[in-house]
C-alpha cells in the first residue's frame, strides 16, 4: 500500500521544482511574468486560422455525452475512437461524420463496468500502443468503486477493428485513492523512449492534506502527485520487476534509467516529484520535450517544460510551491513545513531551491483548471507552426506562445488566441499532428485548420490530405491525446 512506507525520503536530493512569478523583474538565473488577464477577454486567430466543429454535440448518445480523449488508429480506415468520462469508448466515421450506434468499449458502472464517474472520476484517459494498427492494444486510466486508481490494458476484437474485446482486460497498475473523490489526474503517453508515462494527482483534499514536505507530492514513496514511468513494451531488457508501491501491479517492468530504479523505500515507478493535479501532459513529437499542465491551489496556475535533455528526477515543488512562491502564499495558505526555505518570486530555470518553476503561469482568479495541450507539429496551419496551446476548462480562453525557445524558458511567452472555449477539456493530436480541440463541457471535438474547413470532413479532396485514403502507409502513431472531463473535474478553489 503506497501509504504505509516509511517517510524517509520525503524529500529527495535530487530535485528540479516548479513555481510561478510574481514579478517580472530580472535575476541572475533568468526570470519570467505569471499572466492575469481577464476571462472576459475575446480574442480569435489571425485570418485566414479558424476553429470548426468536427463531432457536434447531436452526434454523442446522451449515456457517453462527455468526450475526454480523441485517437487517432493511424490505420489508414478513417474512423477515430472517442473515449468518455461516462467509461463509454464510441467510434467516429470521418468519411460518413457519423459516431457508430455501437460501442467499440462499454466500460460504465451501470452496464457492470468497472468504471466510476461522477465529479472528478471516470474514465480519464486512454492511449493506443505506437503499433496499435498491429496488436490492437490500448490503456485506459479510470477511477473504480472505492475511488482507487486503475490502469488497464485491453486490446481490439480480433474479428471485428471497430470493437474492442471486454475479456482481454489486463490491469497494469492500481494505485490506492480511497481519501477523496479529487486530484486523480491523470493522464496517459508513450513517450520517444516507447515507455509509457503516466500522470497522477496528490490524493486528494486541499494543499495536499497540508503536509508539506511530507506530503504525496514530495515524498518519493508514494505514486500519488507524480509523473511516473513505466515499461509495457519490453523496451528495456534489463528492466526490474516493480516494487510494492501499488495495490496491484500487472506485466510491466522498471526501465533501468528509472532516477528511483532499485532504490528503497522510494517508488521505482516515479519519474518526477512535486504535482498537484497534473490532468493533461504531452511529448513534442519533434524534440521529446515533455510539456505538463498542473491545476492549483488558489493562487496560481502553471504550464512545466521538462526538456529531453534533463536529468531525471526533475521536482516541480508542490507543495513546498505553488508557481514561482511559497504554497503558503496569501490565497492558498498552504503549510510548507519541512520545505526548504524559499521565498522568492521570481521564476528561475533553475531555482536555488532545486525546484523547476513554470514556463508559463496564470493567476487563478479565473483559471481554475488549466489544461495542457501540444506544440503544433503539423503542415495545414504553417502560421502557428512550433506553438504550443493549451487552455483552461474554466476561462475558456485557448492560448498560443509567442515566443518560444525550450532552452531560454525565461522567455517564453503566450497570449489569447480564441476565446469562447468554456469546457475544453482536452487536445489531440493525428499522426500528421494535426490538432483537435476536446470540448467536453459542450459535448462537442473542433478542429484546428487554415481556413478551409476541418480537414476530411468538408470535401473529398480534403479527405486525402489527412491520411484518410485506405493505400496510405499507417506509420506508428506515437502521440497521445488530449481531453477532459465535467467542470467538478477542475475545480480548485478550496480543494
Amino acid at each position: 500500500m503506497i501509504y504505509s512506507r516509511a517517510l524517509s525520503f520525503s524529500f529527495f536530493a535530487l530535485c528540479i521544482s516548479l513555481g510561478a512569478v510574481l514579478s517580472a523583474s530580472p535575476v541572475a538565473l533568468g526570470a519570467t511574468a505569471c499572466l492575469n488577464v481577464s476571462c472576459a477577454t475575446s480574442c480569435s486567430p489571425d485570418s485566414p486560422v479558424e476553429i470548426s466543429t468536427l463531432v457536434p454535440a447531436t452526434e454523442f448518445p446522451p449515456e457517453a455525452n462527455t468526450p475526454i480523449a480523441f485517437l487517432d488508429p493511424n490505420d489508414g480506415r478513417g474512423r477515430r475512437l472517442i473515449a468518455t468520462q461516462q467509461g463509454a469508448i464510441l467510434v467516429w466515421d470521418g468519411p460518413s461524420q457519423t459516431i457508430l450506434p455501437t460501442f467499440f468499449l462499454d466500460l460504465r458502472d451501470d452496464v457492470g463496468g468497472p468504471v466510476l464517474a461522477g465529479g472528478e472520476r471516470g474514465l480519464l484517459a486512454m492511449v493506443l500502443e505506437p503499433n496499435y494498427a498491429q496488436n490492437g492494444r490500448f490503456y485506459v486510466f479510470y477511477t473504480r468503486s472505492g475511488g482507487d486508481v486503475v490502469i488497464e490494458r485491453y486490446e481490439r476484437s480480433a474479428g471485428d477493428p471497430d470493437l474492442g474485446n471486454p475479456a482481454s482486460a489486463t490491469p497494469i497498475l492500481i494505485i490506492e485513492h480511497s481519501s477523496a473523490s479529487n486530484h486523480n489526474g491523470g493522464w496517459l503517453a508513450f513517450g520517444p523512449d516507447d515507455f509509457l508515462y503516466i500522470s497522477t494527482g496528490d490524493g486528494g483534499g486541499g494543499c495536499d492534506s497540508n503536509a508539506g514536505a511530507s506530503g504525496d507530492g514530495q515524498r518519493s514513496d508514494t505514486l500519488a502527485g507524480k509523473m511516473l514511468r513505466i515499461d509495457v513494451l519490453g523496451t528495456d531488457p534489463l528492466g526490474t520487476p516493480p516494487d510494492d508501491c501499488s495495490v496491484a501491479s500487472g506485466p510491466y517492468t522498471i526501465p533501468t534509467s528509472n532516477p528511483f530504479a532499485g532504490v528503497e523505500p522510494a517508488c521505482d515507478e516515479v519519474w518526477t516529484l512535486g504535482l498537484r493535479n497534473p490532468f493533461r501532459f504531452s511529448f513534442d513529437r519533434d524534440t521529446g520535450d515533455l510539456w505538463v499542465a498542473d491545476v492549483g491551489q488558489n493562487k496560481w496556475e502553471e504550464i512545466n517544460l521538462l526538456r529531453a535533455s534533463a536529468a531525471a528526477p526533475a521536482n516541480f515543488g508542490w507543495a513546498c510551491r505553488e508557481g514561482c512562491e511559497t504554497a503558503g502564499n496569501d490565497e492558498s495558505s498552504c503549510s510548507t513545513a519541512g520545505c526548504p526555505v524559499d521565498t522568492g518570486t521570481s521564476c528561475e530555470f533553475p531555482r536555488a531551491s532545486g525546484f523547476s518553476d513554470p514556463v508559463l503561469c496564470h493567476y487563478n482568479g479565473g483559471w481554475r483548471s488549466i489544461i495542457g495541450g501540444y506544440r503544433y507539429r503539423g503542415d495545414a496551419v504553417p502560421s502557428i507552426d512550433g506553438d504550443y496551446m493549451y487552455s483552461d476548462a474554466y476561462c475558456g480562453q485557448i492560448w498560443k506562445t509567442t515566443t518560444l525557445d525550450p532552452a531560454n524558458p525565461a522567455a517564453i511567452d503566450a497570449e489569447c488566441w480564441a476565446s469562447g472555449f468554456s469546457g475544453a477539456f482536452g487536445f489531440s493530436e493525428d499522426h500528421q499532428g494535426e490538432i483537435y480541440v476536446v470540448v467536453g463541457g459542450a459535448s462537442r471535438i473542433d478542429c484546428i485548420h487554415n481556413g478551409n474547413g476541418c480537414p476530411w470532413a468538408t470535401t473529398a479532396s480534403n479527405i486525402f490530405k489527412n491520411g484518410f485514403e485506405p493505400e496510405q502507409a499507417a506509420a506508428p502513431q506515437r502521440d497521445v491525446f488530449h481531453g477532459l472531463l465535467r467542470f467538478p473535474l477542475f475545480r480548485t478553489r478550496n480543494r
